[in-house]
């Protein structure tokens, strides 16, 4: 209820309405009462409808409080009466009530302390029923605008009610002519099953014109005054058939069509990977730019900046070096995408030996011990594309060590038929067996950059460049007993 209560107040006793008014006034502290004396004054308040609830005598030197009540209630049905009458006057109270009005207060001193609760019950139950009403139409004008029929109907199919879109649906323009129509495909099933509480299928429904359209059924039991009824939705869906008779044509001539859709979505994908290797060769000239100023604002002007600032550009340095590494991954993974590779015998021994080398500083910085198991035969493959591959997985098994624990890396080749399997084994974190075919996706991580600093696409990588040497990888891991991760490559002859 809002705060401001305007209210008409209509007597003939000054007396009697300033009691009216002063008790209203106790509890509504938002009160706005006009008074009306004579015929006129309330003629002329009914026209400019400025009042939210009518109190009115029953007695009146110039009409009656059923009178006015009638008056009220045709021009504003939902707005609250309430009247005065004398003792002994209960009889003329409930027939008022019975043509519309609220509520009554015998006009006594004792009783008048009521008429402010009396007002507030009332003005709540109107502000509910206007927002039952404001619902229902809210409802009523979206059953209307709903593009897919509404209808009830009786367990024995007669219509009772129906939405505009059902109507179009048959082809009539009134609920009248619908209900004219012989409808078995809607109403047999509530005939035959009243018992089915809801159920969906899908029917041809005819139309007036003796037109037969797709629709999708459904239908609820419910009740209306005590009585079953059934309350259904119906969907029109001859596109929907349209688009299924479609589907199965189209499978039907699937396999003349494979080559060319496999053409396109090789086409697609050589697009894609053009647009990103372009993307990231883009990025790469402001990343540059963001890591020289960084580093030229922490070199020149670190005196002239606060800690807070200095936090600021070496944040900004790190992360453009981050994304720096990332791109740069990007672009690996990318090449090994589309590049026309070259493959010819390939000493891995002299791999490993190069990759080692590459990463003498991070094993000296951690401490770690690799040990190498000859022998390590030839393989078939690209030399830049394997040494990619055993970098990623060696820099993994240094990386992915807990804190403060020795890294120790074992490598050695075993020959399995036309097969060379070459094992790396670590004493790292290990792996969860439910994550294990995950690892080998692009950006996905384990763990968070803070613990273990990365781009996601190392394995990505490692799993594509060995496949595009046509061999196989895997892993072997559980958590806390490190990892044995293998790449299989065909033997050199």
């Amino acid at each position: 209820m809002s705060q401001l209560v305007r209210i008409l107040l209509i007597d003939d006793n000054p007396d009697d309405r300033a009691l009216a008014i002063r008790e209203l006034g106790r509890e509504l502290p938002g009160l706005q009462v006009q008074q009306i004396t004579e015929a006129s004054s309330f003629d002329q308040a009914l026209e400019a409808d400025d009042f939210d609830l009518v109190i009115t005598d029953y007695r009146l030197n110039w009409s009656d409080g059923l009178t006015i009540l009638r008056n009220v209630k045709a021009r504003y049905f939902d707005c609250p009466v309430i009247m005065f009458t004398n003792t002994g006057s209960e009889e003329i109270a409930v027939a008022a009530m019975e043509a519309g009005l609220d509520d009554y207060v015998i006009k006594s001193p004792r009783q008048f302390i009521r008429l402010a609760r009396s007002v507030r019950a009332a003005l709540e139950r109107a502000e509910v029923g206007q927002r039952a009403s404001r619902l229902e139409n809210r409802l009523q004008t979206l059953l209307n605008r709903l593009n897919v029929g509404v209808f009830r109907s009786t367990l024995a199919g007669q219509l009772l009610e129906s939405n505009p879109a059902f109507l179009r649906l048959l082809g009539v323009r009134s609920l009248l002519e619908a209900q004219s129509l012989e409808l078995p495909e809607l109403f047999l099933q509530a005939e035959t099953d009243p018992e089915l509480e809801y159920w969906e299928r899908t029917v041809q429904l005819r139309r007036s014109d003796g037109l037969t359209t797709w629709v999708l059924l459904n239908k609820a039991l419910s009740t209306m005054n005590g009585e079953a009824v059934v309350d259904g939705l119906v969907e029109d869906i001859n596109e929907r058939k349209a688009a299924e008779a479609a589907v199965q044509q189209l499978n039907e001539t699937l396999e003349q069509r494979v080559s060319e859709r496999t053409a396109q979505l090789e086409e697609a994908n050589q697009e894609l990977e053009n647009f990103a290797f372009s993307v990231s060769h883009d990025l790469q000239e402001p990343l540059r730019a963001m890591q020289g100023f960084a580093q030229a604002l922490l070199e020149d002007y670190a005196e002239q900046l606060d800690p807070t600032g200095q936090d600021y550009a070496r944040r900004v340095r790190a992360a453009a070096e981050r994304m720096s590494v990332l791109i740069q991954d990007l672009l690996i993974y990318n090449r090994l995408s589309g590049a026309d590779l070259t493959f010819q015998p390939v000493s891995l021994s002299a791999v490993v030996t190069d990759v080692l080398t590459q990463l003498e500083s991070q094993i000296q910085e951690r401490q770690a011990q690799v040990r190498v198991e000859p022998p390590l035969p030839p393989v078939i493959g690209n030399y830049v594309v394997l040494a990619q591959v055993l970098t990623n997985l060696l820099t993994n098994a240094l990386k992915f060590v807990p804190r403060g624990v020795q890294p120790r890396v074992r490598l050695w080749a075993e020959a399995r038929g036309q097969w060379i399997r070459l094992w790396i084994e670590d004493n790292g974190i290990g792996i969860d067996a439910s994550n294990l075919g995950r690892i080998f996706r692009v950006f996905e991580r384990l763990h968070g950059s803070e613990t273990y600093p990365g781009t996601g696409i190392g394995l990505a990588i490692v799993r594509k460049g060995v496949e595009r040497m046509g061999g196989r990888v895997a892993v072997e891991s559980q958590p806390d007993q490190g990892s044995r991760f293998w790449v299989e490559l065909r033997v050199a002859d």
